[in-house]
């Protein structure tokens, strides 16, 4: 494997690390509309959207920089430099290395949501009131979601790391 597709494969990583880490800013960003308590505040109330939107700006670049232009960030970082050695002996191709990540990742995110979920499953069929006057529906929304993630994430890993993948080719040694 060539240097580049090493950093590039790292980069891709990092990427959908990413990716689905930012997801919790959704309910966040409803949490906001609680926060009032009756009393609509709209200065500090703006400000939070503004820094909410500001915050998922910055990581649609992010996520965009380091899934979709991998090569420029290993060109302006000088990643492939001070390298003895033009390849790295590992017996993984590049996609199968980012499908068996993307299958990690999934797991990960799966182990992660699966408790909170049981437990405000748990919780809900306690209160024994009706999902939309439930006061954290939202949040058992938003981990239902990420364990759907994570299962797709799980079971598709291959097709999803042919798409974030498209310019992982092995390359020919210059020379």
């Amino acid at each position: 494997m060539l240097i580049n597709t090493f950093w590039k494969i790292i980069i891709k990583i990092i990427g959908l690390w990413l990716v689905f880490g930012c997801i919790s800013l959704i309910p966040q960003f409803f949490s906001t509309l609680s926060f009032t308590n009756g009393n609509i505040n709209f200065d500090s109330l703006l400000l939070v959207w503004i820094a909410v939107f500001g915050v998922i700006i910055l990581y649609i670049f992010i996520i965009r920089l380091f899934l979709f232009k991998t090569e420029w960030i290993i060109e302006k970082l000088k990643l492939e430099k001070n390298f003895n050695e033009e390849r790295i002996n590992i017996d993984f191709k590049g996609l199968e290395l980012l499908t068996i990540v993307t299958s990690i990742i999934g797991a990960l995110i799966i182990i992660e949501s699966l408790p909170d979920f049981c437990s405000g499953i748990f919780n809900f069929f306690q209160q024994k009131m009706l999902f939309r006057d439930y006061p954290d529906s939202h949040w058992l929304v938003y981990h239902f979601i990420k364990l759907i993630i994570g299962y797709l994430l799980l079971t598709k890993g291959k097709s999803i790391a042919k798409y974030i993948g498209k310019e992982i080719v092995e390359e020919k040694p210059k020379g």
